[in-house]
């Protein structure tokens, strides 16, 4: 997968190749990752990757918390959504 191509992917799956990639940059033995050495470049590259997917995550709630600002949405009780914004 490509950097430029993450904007076809879910929040949920972003989030979720987000961590998978954080468990093998931290050497984390987990049953769903390859059991395999990996090497200083790949290493590189996934942080390159984990810093991509950050960003576009970041765009993404920015985003959706402008859409709510202009369109005029009230928050009231939810805070997680109000957390998430500031």
């Amino acid at each position: 997968m490509r950097s430029d191509e993450l904007y076809k992917f879910s929040d949920r799956t972003l989030t979720g190749l987000q961590t998978s990639l954080d468990d093998i940059t931290k050497n984390i033995q987990m049953e769903y990752l390859p059991k395999r050495r990996w090497s200083t470049l790949e290493k590189k590259r996934v942080n390159i990757m984990i810093k991509a997917i950050d960003k576009q995550l970041k765009e993404r709630r920015l985003m959706r918390s402008l859409e709510k600002f202009v369109g005029g949405k009230d928050y009231g009780t939810d805070l997680r959504l109000l957390q998430r914004t500031i």
